[in-house]
Parts: structure tokens; C-alpha cells; sequence
């Protein structure tokens, strides 16, 4: 009690002779601290960051007040009795401490680890969709439901959502311990990761009930474990944000309100909302994700979702190569070549305006089957095609046309013979196993507990008009994205490609989009830890009020 007022007499406080509190009679310790650190206030009344008495104007009160003649005398008085723990016991004890707390706060535990099972209870239970117009022969099926791409989408939304809300409070309701702690020189470190460790427990838990519940009830078959690891490692993305944004901001109300605007953009550009075909063209194209995009842990995670079910289920483990060659051959041979004879016709057929101001089309023409036959020309050889240096405006001719379009038929033909080899060999592989009534029925049950119709067409595009677009002087192909192979990397480290493919390029090395994906959450992941140890979060929200604060005020 004499030490708050001893505090307040010194900073001349108004209440400087009340102690406790004049309703409950309690005392607030912590109060000493922010008498010590009371600011200045400015000439527009708002608060500085210069301390109203300093710390060397505070050590003079202190010596005014006791016998001390020397500062050295002081420090030998003020010799720690312990030497401060290392960095392993420091986290150790953070760690305890943290779950103490958390395990004494019985309202906080029931909250964290029954939203996840009861969201996943209520989800599923309404996207479990059959056809009730069957009768009496009506019951649900995985293959023919239409929302699990939806029941996807939303497990990874949930699981940003309680990854945020689980740990945007960690640190801003730790103030007055760390204000307290700071003067002991602890390690920040061990206490962010006394943090992270326990988030990552908590969010490794949620995910885990959201799955046994979810996949139950929508009889999800084969991929408990990579849809754990998605909803996981969003939810671990989701911790690191929401612990940047409680370091950074003063007030809870703040906190909360920033979750649902954090919430916003990867609901949208996560390419499930809104097709990534469908946004502004100034912000997307249509040969990838837009930029913006690629910052979100939405679009990886529903990415990696959707192929992982697709690709790596125990049905289409079988002839996903097959299909893959097959699809390949087909949009060639149905899309690709014919359109590369457009061109090549439309250039002939106007070959006497090439020369002329009105020759531009023709010129863009040729340059669209110089890079699209020369493409074709590294698979198969330049000598398939003497006169394709020769496919500018100034050198074009009948002579040109007719060799070019006798290889653009060889072509054709080239990849008719694949499709038709390769589908010859998924048949057969079919018969095989249909070898007797009882494997037809294995076959069958297989197909409708693991596939979906809903994720295959998504994935294939193939209920789509536009097959394929022409942009930039190049083909776009738009069907059948699963089986893209074709990759296109502008340099070794362009890691950018379109929406649902099977693999992804980085650094000459092509890897399964399911692992690449989770590698990129990840190290959005790590970043954030950075930005969390360094405070850019706080920097920048603190330099932003600095700026306001320097702004004249308008009479």
C-alpha cells in the first residue's frame, strides 16, 4: 500500500492518497508499473512514447529516500540470487506454465476441443447429401456426393477460423507477466516457442476430431491422414497469424475484429468462391492463380485436398498414368492440333496481306505456330520441319504452308495412334480385373466408396465449354488440369501454374502438388514466426500511429 503511494505522491497523481480501490477495497500491484511508465502527454492531449519521469530521475528519488551513499553500494545489494535459467529450462517452464493455466480454465478447454467435433458434426450431417427421389432404394453414397468438394473448402476454412481464434489472445493477455518478466532478461525466443508448441498441440487435436467425426459421417475413405496433415498445417498457419496480430495490437476488440477481416480473402481467393477464370482480368490470367493468391493458405490447402482424394485413392491409384495419357492425347489431338490448322489456314488464305498494315493478325498468327510447333519440335526434332525458320511474315509462302501443314497432319495422326494405345491398354487392364462376376463387383464397391463424381469433374473440367484459350501468343489448355503435364516454367525457381494440377516445377524438379503444397503452408508458416520474433507486425502498426500522431491538425 505505502508503495503506491510513495509512486503517486512522486508523479503528483490526483488520487495520490488512495491505495485500494474505493468500491472492493482490493489492491492492483501491476499499477505500480504503469505509474513508473506514465507519458507525456502532448499539446493535442494524446500520449507520447517519452516517459514522464526518466529512469535515472527515478534513481535519485530512490537515493533522496534511503542511506545509500553510492550507486556501487546499490549493486552490490541488487546482486541476483540466481543466475538465469538457460534457454531449454526457460522454454521448459514457459511451457508448464502455459499449460497450467490453460488446463485450470476448465471453460477454455471445453470451448477448444468440442468446437471442432461439433462443427464437423453439424457440417457433415448437412452436406450429406443423397437423392431421396429413389424411394425405397434412396441411401447415401460418397461417389455421388455433390458437396464434398464444399465439405473440403470448409474443413480448411474451420480450421484457419479455430487456428486464429485459439491463439490471437496468447500474448496480449500475457502483457503484464512479460512487462513484468522483461526486466529479467529472459529469452523471447523460448517463450514464442513455449507458444508455438502448444498451439500446434492444441490445433494437431482439433484437427484430429474434425477428421474422425467429419470422415465418419461423410464415409470419406482413404485419406484420414492427408486430410489430417491439410486441416494441421492450416491450422498451424492460422496460429502463426493469429500470434503476430496478439503481439502487435493493444486492445482485444481490435484482435477479434481483424480475425473475420483476415478471414475474408482466403475465403475468396481460394478459387473455390469465385472461379480464378472468373475474377477481374486485371488481377488474374488464364494460365494460373492470381498472384494475390498464392499468399493463401486456403488455395493450397484446397488444392492439395482435392488431388490428394482424387489422385491417390486406391481406385484411380490404378490407371491415374492411363487417364493421364489418354486425356493428354485426346486435348491434343481434339483442340490443340486443329487449332494450330486454323492458323496455319487463316495465314494462307490471307498470305497476299501479310506485307500490309492490315497483316498484323497474320504476323500474330505465325508468331502463335512458331511456339507452339516449336514446342512440338523439341520432343520430336527440328528436322521434322526444315521450313519452321521460316514462319515469319516476310519469308511465308505456298511451299511453307504445305510442308508445315503435312507435319501438322503427322502430328495429328501421331497423337490419334497414342490415345487410341493408350486407351487399348486401360481396357484391357479393365478386363483383367472384371475377369469374373465376383471382381466386377469388387470393382464396382471400390469405385463408389472411394471416388467422387463431384471432385472428378471439378478436376477434369470437362463439363466446360472453353477448352482451350489463346493468350499471349500461346495455347492455354483448359481441360483436364489433373492431367497437365506439360509444364511451362518462365525460370528455375517459377513455381506458378494453373489451378488442380498433379504436379508443380521448382527448381528443374518437378514434385507432387499434395507435398509441394504442404512445403508452401509451411513456410508461410515459418515467415510469420520471423516477423514474429522481429515484431514487423508491431513495427509497422506502431511507425503507422507515429505518422498519424505527426499529422497537423486542421483548425
Amino acid at each position: 500500500v505505502e508503495a503506491i503511494t510513495y509512486f503517486k505522491e512522486i508523479v503528483n497523481a490526483a488520487n495520490k492518497k488512495q491505495a485500494a480501490c474505493p468500491e472492493c477495497g482490493n489492491i492492483n500491484p501491476e499499477q505500480i508499473f504503469d505509474i513508473i511508465e506514465t507519458r507525456i502527454v502532448n499539446e493535442y492531449g494524446r500520449l507520447t512514447e517519452t516517459r514522464k519521469i526518466s529512469a535515472n530521475q527515478w534513481y535519485q528519488y530512490f537515493r533522496s529516500h534511503t542511506s545509500i551513499p553510492k550507486i556501487e553500494h546499490v549493486k552490490e545489494k541488487l546482486v541476483a540470487s540466481q543466475a538465469i535459467p538457460n534457454w531449454w529450462r526457460q522454454l521448459k517452464v514457459f511451457v508448464k506454465r502455459d499449460v497450467l493455466a490453460k488446463v485450470a480454465d476448465k471453460q477454455y478447454l471445453a470451448i477448444n476441443f468440442l468446437a471442432a467435433p461439433i462443427l464437423a458434426l453439424f457440417m457433415a450431417f448437412m452436406v450429406r447429401y443423397y437423392d431421396p427421389g429413389q424411394g425405397k432404394e434412396a441411401d447415401y453414397s460418397f461417389y455421388g456426393n455433390e458437396n464434398i468438394p464444399i465439405y473440403f473448402f470448409m474443413s480448411i476454412i474451420v480450421a484457419l477460423f479455430l487456428g486464429m481464434t485459439v491463439s490471437a489472445e496468447e500474448i496480449f493477455k500475457d502483457r503484464q507477466i512479460l512487462k513484468r518478466e522483461r526486466f529479467l532478461h529472459l529469452s523471447k525466443n523460448s517463450y514464442l516457442i513455449s507458444k508455438v508448441v502448444v498451439l500446434f498441440a492444441i490445433s494437431a487435436v482439433q484437427a484430429l476430431s474434425f477428421v474422425l467425426v467429419g470422415n465418419f459421417i461423410l464415409d470419406v475413405q482413404g485419406m484420414f491422414f492427408n486430410l489430417w496433415l491439410i486441416l494441421f498445417s492450416c491450422a498451424c498457419f492460422a496460429n502463426m497469424l493469429g500470434l503476430n496480430i496478439s503481439a502487435s495490437f493493444r486492445s482485444a476488440v481490435t484482435i477479434y475484429i481483424l480475425i473475420p477481416i483476415l478471414l475474408i480473402p482466403q475465403l475468396l481467393l481460394s478459387g473455390v468462391v469465385i472461379s480464378f477464370d472468373k475474377f477481374n482480368p486485371s488481377v488474374t490470367s488464364d494460365d494460373g492463380v492470381p498472384f494475390v493468391g498464392e499468399f493463401m493458405a486456403s488455395r493450397w490447402g484446397f488444392e492439395a485436398a482435392m488431388i490428394s482424394q482424387y489422385k491417390d485413392n486406391p481406385f484411380e491409384k490404378k490407371f491415374f498414368r492411363l487417364n493421364q495419357e489418354i486425356a493428354n492425347a485426346e486435348y491434343k489431338k481434339l483442340y490443340y492440333v486443329p487449332h494450330l490448322k486454323s492458323e496455319l489456314s487463316f495465314c494462307f488464305n490471307n498470305m497476299d496481306m501479310r506485307m500490309t498494315s492490315q497483316g498484323g493478325q497474320i504476323k500474330e498468327s505465325l508468331a502463335l505456330l512458331r511456339s507452339e510447333i516449336g514446342k512440338e519440335l523439341d520432343h520430336v526434332g527440328k528436322e521434322k520441319l526444315p521450313v519452321y525458320e521460316r514462319l515469319f511474315p516476310e519469308r511465308f509462302d505456298s511451299s511453307v504452308y504445305q510442308y508445315t501443314a503435312k507435319f501438322l497432319n503427322t502430328l495429328h495422326r501421331y497423337y490419334i495412334n497414342k490415345y487410341n494405345q493408350a486407351k487399348n491398354r486401360k481396357d484391357q487392364l479393365i478386363l483383367n480385373i472384371l475377369a469374373s462376376p465376383e471382381k466386377k463387383r469388387i470393382f464396382e464397391r471400390e469405385r463408389k466408396r472411394y471416388q467422387n463424381e463431384a471432385i472428378s469433374a471439378l478436376l477434369k473440367n470437362n463439363t466446360s465449354a472453353v477448352r482451350i484459350v489463346e493468350k499471349e501468343g500461346e495455347l492455354i489448355q483448359k481441360i483436364y488440369p489433373i492431367y497437365f503435364n506439360e509444364h511451362r516454367p518462365r525460370h528455375a525457381l517459377d513455381f506458378r501454374e494453373k489451378f488442380f494440377v498433379s504436379t508443380k516445377h521448382f527448381a528443374g524438379f518437378y514434385f507432387d502438388t499434395f507435398y509441394f503444397n504442404l512445403v508452401v503452408i509451411w513456410i508461410m508458416s515459418l515467415l510469420l514466426f520471423v516477423a514474429l520474433q522481429f515484431d514487423l507486425l508491431k513495427t509497422l502498426t506502431r511507425s503507422f500511429e507515429r505518422d498519424k500522431r505527426k499529422k497537423p491538425r486542421f483548425k
